[in-house]
């Protein structure tokens, strides 16, 4: 199974966007979107850069989708096809 090791800020962005999608797989949001809801949720506060790079991040590494929406904005949400994965790796790390 993939490892993601939380050493730059990003990392640790996308360790909270993978959390948060663990309890709500169904959600889909733009980088602005995520860093809002998602991430402040949890008292975080990052830069938009680094949002949207652990973001493109967990595109190319399979763990989540995109998706342009009507307005031009990029939607990420969870690949469903690795939805158990998730579960799984994130049960490991409790």
């Amino acid at each position: 199974m993939e490892r993601l090791e939380p050493s730059r800020t990003s990392n640790v962005v996308a360790w909270l966007v993978l959390a948060y999608l663990r309890t709500n797989p169904n959600a889909k949001d733009t980088a602005e979107g995520v860093e809002q809801w998602w991430l402040r949720r949890w008292g975080a506060d990052f830069d938009q850069t680094g949002v949207t790079e652990a973001l493109e991040h967990l595109v190319q590494r399979g763990w989540l989708t995109v998706r342009g929406s009507l307005s031009g904005h990029r939607l990420y949400g969870l690949n469903q096809t690795r939805r158990i994965e998730l579960q799984q790796l994130l049960r490991s790390r409790e």
